[in-house]
């Protein structure tokens, strides 16, 4: 039997559909972004990917075209949640300064150049509510636990490299280097349900070329 077949027989006997090929645009599992070589390459995000990691906790994958272990200390990943509930977490670019994250239990709209945002008052998120980030190469991953997955709510997500600057809960946003969703009207939006879909059929389909022999 051959591979695709035998693929086709395990999501009709595990009653999901076979996912074919869609536009990324259209995707909830990835937000591409516009390469922008005027940037420093650890500055610049190519794209934004979400997967489930083995112990059941959603990743978030910012990837840059370079990476950065020590420099400027003020630049920032930034990663935006919405989920029912809204999010803002921070984790230094330079790697020396370590993975603690930073976690505000608000949003706000931070504007590319050459416009600065003023700054924000951000709630502090007691223990970042178990959120944790760890550098890959060239970027970072966010992991949020699934318990905080909102079901019934819409759910959307944006990065940014930025530089800023903590004093107590306020967060002064001074530059913004690049945003993954830049060029679009709006944000991508969608049902939490379709993301968590989307991600557990790509994981059966994972598990499927795993188990079943090619020809």
């Amino acid at each position: 039997m051959s591979k695709n077949i035998a693929l086709t027989v395990f999501f009709m006997l595990a009653g999901i559909a076979p996912v074919f090929a869609m536009s990324n645009y259209d995707d909830p599992r990835i937000l591409p972004s516009f390469k922008d070589k005027a940037l420093p390459s650890e500055l610049d995000i190519l794209r934004v990917k979400t997967k489930i990691s083995a112990d059941n906790q959603l990743i978030f994958e910012v990837k840059t075209r370079g990476e950065r272990t020590n420099g400027e200390n003020g630049d920032y990943f930034l990663l935006q949640l919405k989920n029912g509930q809204s999010y803002t977490l921070l984790i230094p670019i330079n790697q020396t300064k370590g993975n603690k994250i930073l976690a505000y239990k608000e949003t706000f709209q931070p504007q590319l150049n050459p416009a600065s945002s003023p700054p924000v008052k951000l709630k502090k998120l007691s223990l970042t509510a178990g959120f944790k980030a760890r550098y890959i190469t060239n970027g970072i991953e966010y992991l949020m636990p699934m318990d905080l997955l909102h079901i019934s709510h819409d759910f959307s997500y944006d990065a940014y490299t930025v530089h800023g600057n903590r004093q107590g809960d306020t967060l002064s946003i001074d530059n913004v280097y690049d945003q993954a969703g830049k060029g679009r009207k709006e944000k991508k939006r969608f049902s939490a349900i379709t993301l968590l879909n989307k991600l557990c059929t790509t994981r059966k389909l994972i598990l499927a070329d795993k188990i079943i022999p090619s020809e």
